[in-house]
């Protein structure tokens, strides 16, 4: 029994990748290394502006967000 070699979570067998690194392996054979990694770099990795503007987009959602019901402050019920 060994560990995946790529992620290193798995459990495999007979191999040395688990499913999900083989499919991943399998696309590198297919677009290349490079291209595969310049892909996951764009696609996932932010630099310091733009985490700056996702946190600026969600403030901005958050301050136009409707209240609702359950967010709004129960007032004290008061007798006459």
């Amino acid at each position: 029994m060994f560990q995946c070699y790529l992620c290193e979570k798995e459990s495999c067998y007979v191999s040395y990748f688990c499913d999900d690194c083989r499919e991943i392996k399998n696309i590198m054979n297919v677009y290349g290394r490079k291209e595969v990694l310049d892909i996951v770099k764009t696609c996932t990795m932010r630099n310091k502006s733009q985490i700056k503007n996702k946190i600026e987009m969600v403030k901005k959602e958050q301050e136009s967000a409707p209240v609702t019901r359950s967010q709004k402050k129960k007032e004290p019920l008061t007798k006459m």
